[in-house]
């Protein structure tokens, strides 16, 4: 890879090695294996966004100071001294604290992807391309899923010890390339640091903000209310499969097939705007993962419930782009990265509560958490529905 590449390319090339994990299709069996149940599963994920939520703001601050890319090289050291020691983990408190280096790493992360794109682009007058320049990495992002999930079908073609170790390796190696590509990133030149300031008066600044951006608010809420759980609904999936009769083979092939979905559905997530509007594109990105996990709960056949899952797990990846353009449309340069890690403060620490409730429905039926999940979803999206004068860009 040339090191003059773009910033946007770079970008998706990180989020393509760094989500090339060989082992997600039978992590949850892997889990199941070392003892776990339904509840303490999810909590893994709960204890993942929780740290993010405690650690949101105060790494959000730190990239505004130190830089975006100092912050996402962080994020990746972090993410690869994870998998390091999810290679020797053996019990529920080792992958506690696994999940614990996954939280930070994600908080460092977070903020600064889309902080660090749009600022590059800023540069080039182009921030109205955001939407497009977001799809690109969330299509690179979903082809990593791919590629990860159809290898895995090959390589723990067994459920041994050998062969999961070997996924994992494979991991290592894979977030290894992407931290090496992270260093060949460019800073943005836009004067967004604030090393003078205290950051309780950031912090101040960046929650007035949020408090008096009626627009943003009304953005903020309808993300966090219409997250489309994709942490969780992962963790389901084997055991959905298993109750619907659907072979474990299938696994890694639906995992890849909603990855390719995902990748196209996110590549070309701003058509929805274009085709239907601010209002009806909005409304209709969010409530697709209401509708299916409706149609999951019904459990009419083998052939269904993938049909069902692949469709679920492509088309919830229209949001992520247009909450991304949304989002920075309201936000200043100088305290972007913090005010994108406060929403997903906010996000994380609503998803990590939610997500005890649905492992504990679980424990019970797997279908009434995806009825649970579906209500959450529907509900948020009909509340707090958006039209195009809440995305107008607000000056900076």
């Amino acid at each position: 890879m040339s090191i003059k590449a773009n910033n946007i390319t770079k970008v998706a090339l990180i989020q393509f090695f760094s989500t090339l994990y060989f082992y997600l299709p039978i992590l949850t069996i892997y889990y199941q294996q070392r003892g776990l149940n339904f509840i303490q599963i999810n909590s893994l994920w709960g204890i993942i966004t929780g740290t993010i939520f405690l650690a949101e703001v105060p790494t959000g601050i730190i990239a505004d100071k130190i830089g975006r890319k100092k912050s996402i090289i962080i994020a990746l050291i972090l993410q690869l001294i994870g998998e390091i020691f999810f290679l020797f983990s053996q019990n529920y408190l080792h992958f506690i604290f696994i999940s614990v280096i996954a939280g930070l790493g994600f908080a460092f992360q977070s903020g600064c992807i889309q902080a660090l794109v749009y600022d590059s682009l800023k540069e080039e007058n182009k921030e109205n391309t955001m939407k497009q320049a977001s799809g690109k990495i969330g299509a690179f992002y979903q082809t990593g899923h791919v590629l990860g999930a159809l290898a895995s079908s090959f390589i723990v073609t067994q459920l041994t010890q050998y062969r999961i170790t070997l996924a994992i390796i494979f991991t290592i190696i894979s977030v290894g390339i992407a931290l090496f590509i992270s260093f060949l990133l460019k800073e943005p030149k836009s004067q967004y640091r604030h090393g003078e300031q205290n950051p309780t008066k950031l912090f101040s600044e960046v929650m007035n903000l949020i408090r008096n951006n009626t627009s943003l608010k009304r953005i903020i809420l309808l993300g966090v209310f219409t997250t489309p759980f994709v942490g969780y609904m992962r963790n389901l999936h084997p055991p959905y499969f298993q109750l619907s009769g659907v072979a474990p083979f299938w696994l890694g092939i639906t995992l890849a097939v909603g990855g390719i979905l995902g990748a196209f559905a996110s590549k070309y997530a701003y058509k929805m705007e274009e085709l239907f509007g601010v209002g009806k594109g909005m409304y209709i990105a969010t409530i697709l993962p209401a509708i299916f996990y409706f149609l999951m709960a019904l459990i009419l056949s083998p052939v269904f419930a993938i049909v069902f899952f692949v469709f679920n797990f492509g088309l919830m990846n229209i949001q992520e782009p247009l909450f991304a353009d949304y989002y920075n449309r309201h936000i200043k340069s100088e305290v972007r990265a913090t005010t994108l890690s406060a929403i997903n403060m906010i996000s994380s620490f609503y998803i990590a509560l939610i997500g005890l409730m649905i492992g504990w429905i679980a424990n019970y039926s797997i279908l009434y958490a995806f009825i649970f999940m579906g209500v959450i979803i529907f509900l948020g999206a009909t509340l707090f529905r958006i039209n195009e004068s809440h995305t107008r860009i607000a000056k900076t």
